[in-house]
């Protein structure tokens, strides 16, 4: 490994150091003489207008354009918000250029002829990045996901996470809009990339302050893509179809219509290769990232997957904009297996069980979602947003398991388990929202519904075995055949209005109250098999049990806002005022809970502007948490034939105090991003388990409450891009370290553990236009905990990941292979489980006809040694577990493209 990471590193300095560059240099000042800074420099070559390059100003005005010798005419463009844009013409470029100092004025003259650009390749406004899609080059077939990732600072993972500047990316649009899902991963795959005229970076909104036009609080960000206007008229269309071996099948299709406002967009996939949606690769089509099965997000067993779904979006006139109606239909048949070795570490010896599962779980659901948005005047808007979901599932599960106290034999069980289920939710959501004539003045209110039912029959057989000495205790065994019938309804109801005032001009106070209500009913029938009659008819009145709870909460509260061009800061107060009554039959023994609450929490935060390149948040919150209502009654639950539970009346409130700190440096001058996070929770009468084993292995659990558990972490990230001619290169070193402080109870005792994780790592990316893109990188996972008054006083686990992606362009870009290799590795796993794998796929592809088809040829796992293996460590126990996952197929796939806009097809 160590001399892999050394070449690599020798290979791409020998790149840098053969990318020999020159520099445009100067001064930029106003007609006040006084420094521009942030003005946007680029060179264009003068026959077509593309750029070559681009830099912005410094504070002092200052900037330093990097560019290659240059054997044909350009022009060099200085473009600042309210002031006249100044041009250059160069006839060649063969020596560094240092220019007189350059003064924009109203009447500056330039030398030569305007250039037709309508926009900076690059604008940094508030609290938003704006990109030119135009200066991004990419092949002209690709799609809006190729842009992302060839914009600084933009990092996409290989479970498709997307993160700009360290912060996570929560929602894109397409023209301000969700594109079928708020994820985007539909837009991504399938909207062509020079459709695209910006794309545009800002802090994710709520419904409020989307609608109010409040700063937002978030620390995450949305993406919008901003589609052309000459070019939001026309058809995008992509179908593919695929065979392969073991009777592996994939098909895709999407289609989308645009007219201005008009938008129709039908999806239809099917597959067994576990794609979810209708997402494809480049190089792996639907065998890509989501069939890999070795992160943790990604899919474990073997899935069937079919999804239908239709979504719509118009603006119906000047006052009704339906931002989107869709409905969707999916069918997910999901084969899983696991095996699963957990040591539980009691404080004088440690438990050891050995599981193995095998299920099939067949799921139907139907979704419907709409969104409206009406504005009656200029200065409301109502939002409308009413959403149903039903689901059906059949679920046949097999299951075993033993467990050994050193080599001593305690317990064995074995069981069945057939269920099946339907679920209907109802959710219409309402928002309102009005601003006055005074600037800052507004009024925003919301009533939130969710009206949900389930139920589920459950057919259970099982039978449980406890040995003592090694022979079997008759007086202690468990066999039941039973049939359990489960009703759950939840009704939630939620009124929110605020009114804020301006106190100064930059100054706002807001006065909020919130109403929750919450009417939970639960019942569970249980049924024995009566061998007499061949029926379950014999009620168990020990499992048989149901509730009926009602919470109301009344939160008043009041917010301080403070908005300046450098500093954004709030601080509110709430106090939750909570009535709560719960209602319970547990063998055939009635409880009551009658509780009143009242109290406080609190949210502050600063957003500081550094300068026009860098930000500094600090965020701090504190609230309590209500224990679960079924945990604060001294019932017994013996539902699981290995753990007993048991409520306790004198739970306490918990407390949560939480404080987090982010900065992140985007220098677009130099192509380098970095930023460093921190955060830290404290927690006060945290809900725990009590628990402790008797000689046969049998748990029994209660809860209680402890007090000074606290975790922190720490972590950055640093990106640096370097250009010359067609070559990119990025180095994207990042960190985390977390660690936890955990108190809690085993067999009775207190303990104390201390873990620690921390996670290196470095991704490259190599990048020849139109000829070969190399990523390679390498990623730890350390983990170690100690502990206090346990049997064991540490325990420790190092696991590594090296990836390398390879692509190479052939005959114009017409003919691609793709290449994903994948080696993992774990220093500490329990015997039976293996330690290493490869994981490889390979993949060629060839396009035709314009390339409007592209025929393939793909093999996933091509060493068939794919596998899922991971260890967790935990306060009280160490689980290695193995499930079933997709093994190597061959498979041979059709793709037809055809995009037509404002009359031209692409």
């Amino acid at each position: 490994m160590k001399k892999i990471l050394w070449l690599l590193f020798v290979f791409f300095n020998f790149l840098i150091l053969n990318g020999q560059k020159f520099s445009i240099s100067g001064k930029v000042a106003d007609f006040e003489k006084k420094p521009v800074e942030n003005a946007t420099v680029y060179l264009l070559k003068q026959k077509d207008s593309s750029v070559i390059n681009y830099t912005p100003t410094n504070k002092e005005g200052k900037f330093s354009l990097k560019i290659n010798e240059l054997n044909e005419p350009s022009i060099l463009k200085i473009d600042a918000e309210k002031l006249i844009p100044y041009s250059k013409k160069f006839d060649k470029i063969d020596q560094s250029i240092t220019l007189e100092n350059i003064e924009l004025d109203k009447s500056q003259v330039t030398d030569i002829e305007e250039v037709k650009i309508t926009v900076s390749p690059i604008k940094i406004k508030k609290d938003t990045i704006e990109f030119n899609a135009n200066a991004i080059k990419v092949r002209p077939d690709s799609n809006i996901e190729e842009l992302l990732k060839n914009i600084s600072g933009v990092e996409i993972d290989n479970d498709g996470k997307i993160t700009m500047n360290g912060k996570v990316v929560d929602q894109i649009m397409l023209n301000g809009k969700p594109f079928f899902d708020k994820d985007g991963k539909i837009a991504l795959k399938n909207i062509p990339a020079d459709i695209i005229k910006n794309i545009q970076f800002t802090t994710t909104k709520t419904k409020e302050e989307e609608l109010s036009g409040k700063t937002p609080k978030s620390e995450n960000t949305t993406i919008n893509f901003t589609i052309d206007e000459k070019k939001n008229q026309g058809f995008l269309s992509r179908i593919t179809a695929g065979y392969g071996s073991d009777k592996r099948y994939e098909g895709n299709g999407f289609l989308s219509y645009f007219k201005n406002k008009t938008k129709i967009s039908l999806v239809a996939s099917s597959n067994n290769v576990n794609s979810q949606g209708v997402s494809s690769d480049d190089g792996f089509d639907s065998m890509g990232k989501n069939s890999r099965n070795t992160g943790g997000n990604n899919i474990k067993g073997i899935q069937k997957s079919t999804t239908i779904g239709i979504n719509y979006s118009d603006k119906l006139s000047n006052e009704v904009e339906l931002d989107a109606l869709g409905m969707t239909w999916t069918n997910n048949n999901l084969e899983t297996a696991s095996k699963v070795s957990r040591t539980t570490f009691l404080p004088d010896y440690a438990l050891k069980t050995n599981s193995e599962n095998q299920a099939e779980n067949e799921n139907e659901q139907y979704n419907f979602n709409s969104s409206v948005k009406i504005k009656p005047d200029t200065l409301s808007t109502i939002y409308f947003s009413p959403s149903f979901l039903q689901s059906k599932s059949t679920n046949f599960r097999t299951s075993k398991s033993v467990t050994y106290r050193d080599n001593d034999l305690l317990n064995t069980s074995e069981s069945t388990n057939s269920s099946q289920s339907e679920n209907n939710s109802f959710s219409p959501n309402l928002h309102y929202s009005r601003r006055f004539k005074k600037k800052g003045r507004t009024l925003y209110a919301s009533l939130n519904t969710s009206i949900s039912e389930n139920k589920n029959n459950n057919l259970v057989k099982s039978k449980t075995l406890f040995f003592e000495n090694g022979i079997e205790d008759e007086d202690k065994k468990d066999i039941r055949d039973q049939l359990s019938k489960t009703l759950r309804q939840n009704n939630n109801y939620s009124f929110n209005a605020k009114y804020s005032e301006p106190v100064s001009d930059s100054a706002n106070i807001s006065f909020g109250l919130n109403y929750n209500a919450k009417n939970a009913r639960n019942s569970r029938i249980v049924n024995d098999f009566n061998e007499n009659t061949g029926q379950y008819s014999d009620y168990n009145i020990i499992l048989s049990n149901s509730s009926e709870e009602k919470n109301n909460q009344l939160s008043p509260g009041i917010t301080f806002e403070l908005n300046k061009k450098k500093m954004n800061m709030w601080a509110s107060v709430n106090v939750d005022l909570t009535d709560l009554k719960y209602n319970s039959i547990f063998n055939g023994q009635h409880y009551e809970l009658d509780r009143n609450f009242a109290l406080p929490d609190y949210n502050t935060g600063l957003q500081f502007r550094l300068s026009q390149n860098s930000r500094l948040s600090i965020y701090n919150s504190a609230s309590f948490t209500i224990p679960a209502s079924e945990r604060m009654i001294p019932y017994v639950d013996e539902s699981n034939p290995l753990i007993t539970y048991k409520g306790n009346p004198d739970l306490k409130n918990a407390w949560s105090n939480r404080t987090s700190f982010y900065f992140n440096n985007f220098n677009v001058l130099k192509n380098i991003n970095y930023n460093i996070n921190f955060g830290f929770t404290y927690n006060n009468n945290d809900t725990t388990n009590f628990s402790y084993y008797d000689e046969s292995g049998k748990q029994f659990v209660t809860y209680t409450n402890i007090s000074g558990n606290k975790s922190a972490n720490i972590g950055g990230g640093f990106s640096k891009t370097f250009k010359w001619g067609d070559n990119r290169l990025i180095i994207n070193p990042k960190t985390s370290l977390n660690y936890s402080y955990n108190r809690g109870f085993i067999n009775g005792q207190q303990f104390t553990g201390n873990s620690y994780t921390f996670t290196p790592g470095i991704n490259l990316t190599y990048d020849k236009k139109d000829k070969i893109i190399i990523k390679p990188s390498y990623n730890v996972n350390y983990s170690f905990s100690n502990y206090e008054n346990y049997s064991i006083e540490s325990i420790k686990n190092t696991y590594q990941t090296f990836r390398l992606e390879l692509t190479n362009y052939y005959l114009k870009t017409n003919l691609l292979f793709a290449n994903d290799f994948e080696y993992n590795t774990s220093s500490n796993i329990a015997p039976g489980f293996k330690r290493d794998f490869y994981y490889w796929n390979t993949s060629v592809g060839y396009s035709f006809y314009n390339k409007q088809f592209t025929a393939k040829v793909k093999v996933y796992d091509v060493l068939n040694q794919n596998q899922s293996v991971k260890r967790t460590i935990a306060a009280s126990y160490v689980e290695d577990r193995e499930d079933l996952i997709l093994k190597r197929y061959v498979m041979f796939s059709l793709t037809m493209k055809l995009n037509k806009f404002a009359g031209r097809k692409m």
